[in-house]
């Protein structure tokens, strides 16, 4: 059976033979999906980055999550990686594209800009384009790629979003 990787409340990595109890698929719970547990997944997701270990495909199929937010990704025979030299960038911009499917993406990038730099969000632009997403992701209904990278753009052109003001002043 294929394990299951998530990160603990402690930022430690968790690791099961089974997925979490009470999760589902996402594409199953899309009713358990809000702004606020978007939040909350946004930040559960960082957990990944912060640890520079990629999530591996981030598609629909591999990701359970629930009611509380936390997330878990199936992985075949082999342990999560290091992130990509390019950096979180092609993780994160599949984690905008997937949560995008269910749920508006002004809110997904309104709540991730609590979560990422301006410098991080940058780095996701580049891999919105369907050739750089994996095909699962890119061809699942909706096409919303573009309305990501649209989206990606404007808050980028907006300027450093809460996270970036929070560390500039030291208190973040």
């Amino acid at each position: 059976m294929a394990p299951w990787y998530g990160y603990n409340d402690d930022n430690s990595p968790n690791i099961s033979p089974s997925h979490p109890p009470l999760s589902r698929p996402i594409a199953t719970a899309a009713e358990w999906l809000t702004p606020p547990l978007i939040s909350t997944m946004h930040c559960h997701f960082a957990r990944w980055t912060t640890a520079k270990v990629s999530p591996g495909p981030v598609i629909p199929h591999r990701l359970w999550i629930d009611q509380d937010g936390r997330i878990a990704f199936r992985f075949g025979d082999d342990p999560p990686a290091a992130i990509p030299v390019v950096g979180a960038g092609e993780a994160l911009a599949q984690w905008f594209v997937l949560l995008s499917k269910w749920m508006e993406i002004h809110v997904v990038l309104a709540r991730a800009r609590n979560v990422w730099s301006n410098a991080e969000l940058l780095e996701a632009l580049p891999f919105t384009t369907p050739s750089l997403l994996p095909s699962q992701l890119a061809l699942s209904p909706p096409n919303n790629w573009e309305q990501v990278a649209r989206g990606l753009a404007a808050i980028i052109a907006e300027g450093s979003g809460t996270f970036d003001a929070q560390h500039q002043d030291g208190t973040g």
